[in-house]
């Protein structure tokens, strides 16, 4: 991802830090109420998924040090992010969901030796569980109140204490403890979107082989300067976006564009970072450097997107703000305006106080709606399904009609041969033998499905003779004595094998968002062979297809005589 940069424009510096404890928009409430009375920030933003906090601010009146001091004071823990030390060790989170557990095996104790009739063994169960489930919660309600905020901590830390008061233990540990699950499942599930995020690096590897008047060597990514040249060997990931300036190969670009089938390159032609070469070797200039990639570019929109709040989200977490104030001061008023105005007495009515902190606890509200957001945000990144954040994700609820513009969005993603035309009275057998001949050891996806096709239909023959496969083409080769050619519209162009005949047919199969493999057979073209993506429905085959517009590039492309 892009490095963290601190630039300073005259008095004016921007600073992105790495925020340990950053799990909900609680947290970034609490940064906000601090960052409110710290005096030279300008404006912040920060991203939940990532843990990453973006601030500028006045490098005359503040230093990121100070900025990290801040951020320690909400109980969390904030460096520059290009100085990250070594990873906080996973035991921390397992402590943390051992003393959720821990807590969950006390009440249940508890709950048996209330049910057997033995009070003091079950109070000490409930009371082992409000210790160990709501450790947590105590460091972050105190944290809240010392930046001056009354969040859901404080309420449901109010509550449960006013539960002990009244004598309703098993009611406080439940209450506690069940929250407890609820910020774990919450912080497990952010967990998730942040290893599909990160998934999305390791689709680009860490080195370069970089060639120079030194030789060839391995290089760390990071430290290539665009201009380099690199080596991308068959087979191997492509880790830099860049231009080739020498060699031929077919490219899988399905993890950039979701194209499934290969893509052929030549000199001149762009490569992406994260994309896998085939069967060919390219010497290929670099263009951008890591952080600045296609890929990079991605994930950093994702990353982006996915912090930003959806609108129900938005509503839940003003109405939390509002509320827990409103019922604190609800009940305080509760316990004292009867006894004064009234002359009530005074125990009966503040235990209908701690009744109503009790009961009016909004945790399940709360905590819902952010928990079900980012867990079907992880959900579809693990599914390969990248959405931007929660908005996007609310905003599918009002599709009514879905328009798919990417091939293999709803395809298998191998090609198959789909229609055969005959042209110049030979047989349709015979131009899928023709190909299939000549295909047969090419490890091309699209000689797969001609060959596989031929198998099928039970027009196995022997391989051609002298073939030569032509790089971004087709192929040619000798059957029957007879010399074949096939491949695409560029190569019958090249050829001088187009005819008034193909150009009807070009047409009508590009429209139908179909591939056309050309077959010639001693200088005359004898057929065309339409190959597309097997469909993941489940609908017939027989069922029509809707009428498509035919764009002017698709037309365009299939005639004779246009490039």
């Amino acid at each position: 991802m892009t490095p963290t940069t601190c630039t300073v424009c005259e008095l004016h510096a921007e600073s992105t830090f790495t925020v340990e404890g950053m799990d909900c928009r609680e947290e970034v409430a609490m940064l906000e109420r601090r960052f409110k009375n710290l005096v030279g920030v300008e404006d912040f933003s920060a991203d939940v998924i990532a843990r990453r906090l973006h601030v500028k601010y006045d490098a005359a009146k503040l230093t990121a040090s100070a900025i990290a001091d801040a951020v320690a004071d909400t109980g969390m823990r904030a460096w520059l992010e290009h100085e990250e030390p070594i990873e906080v060790p996973e035991t921390q989170a397992r402590q943390r969901r051992a003393l959720v557990w821990a807590a969950g095996v006390a009440l249940a104790l508890g709950f048996a030796a209330d049910w057997a009739h033995h009070p003091v063994p079950a109070a000490l169960a409930f009371a082992v569980s409000l210790g160990t489930g709501g450790s947590g919660l105590t460091r972050k309600a105190l944290t809240a109140m010392r930046v001056g905020a009354l969040d859901i901590n404080v309420l449901m830390i109010v509550a449960a204490a006013g539960a002990v008061v009244i004598g309703q233990y098993a009611e406080a540990a439940t209450v506690v403890f069940l929250f407890a699950i609820a910020q774990m499942l919450e912080t497990q599930t952010l967990e998730r979107a942040r290893r599909a995020i990160r998934a999305l690096m390791e689709l680009t590897p860490t080195e370069a082989l970089v060639r120079d008047a030194a030789g060839e060597r391995k290089v760390d990514v990071n430290a290539v300067e665009p201009g380099a040249v690199i080596v991308i060997r068959p087979g191997d990931k492509i880790p830099l976006d860049g231009e080739v300036v020498v060699g031929q190969s077919a490219v899988n670009q399905a993890p950039i564009t979701g194209e499934s089938l290969p893509i052929d390159k030549a000199p001149g032609d762009t490569v992406f970072a994260g994309t896998i070469n085939g069967r060919g070797a390219l010497d290929v200039r670099v263009t951008r450097a890591r952080r600045d990639t296609t890929l990079a570019k991605i994930i950093h929109l994702v990353e982006r997107a996915q912090a930003q709040r959806a609108p129900s989200q938005t509503i839940v977490e003003r109405f939390a703000r509002v509320y827990t104030p409103a019922v604190i001061a609800l009940a305080v008023a509760l316990a004292i305006v009867p006894p004064l105005v009234l002359h009530a007495a005074w125990q009966t009515w503040i235990y209908r106080a701690l009744v109503l902190l009790v009961v009016s606890c909004p945790c399940a509200l709360v905590i819902s709606t952010p928990v079900s957001i980012v867990a079907a945000l992880a959900g579809a990144a693990r599914k390969g399904v990248l959405i931007k954040g929660g908005v996007h994700l609310e905003r599918t609820s009002r599709i009514r009609c879905i328009a798919f513009d990417k091939t293999g969005t709803l395809t298998r993603g191998t090609p198959q041969v789909v229609d055969v035309v005959a042209l110049d009275g030979v047989a349709a057998p015979a131009v899928v033998g023709l190909a299939a001949a000549v295909e047969q050891r090419s490890t091309h996806p699209i000689a797969h499905a001609i060959v596989s096709h031929a198998n099928a239909a039970g027009l196995i023959s022997a391989p051609a003779d002298d073939v030569h496969a032509l790089s971004g083409l087709g192929a040619e080769g000798r059957v029957g004595g007879a010399d074949v050619v096939l491949g695409n519209h560029r190569l019958f162009e090249e050829r001088g094998l187009c005819s008034p005949a193909l150009h009807g047919r070009l047409d009508a199969m590009s429209a139908a968002g179909r591939t056309a493999v050309l077959v010639a057979r001693d200088g005359r073209p004898v057929g065309i062979i339409a190959v597309a993506r097997g469909s993941r429905s489940r609908c017939s085959p027989a069922t029509p297809a809707a009428p498509r517009r035919r764009s002017r590039r698709s037309s365009a492309s299939a005639r004779c005589g246009r490039s």
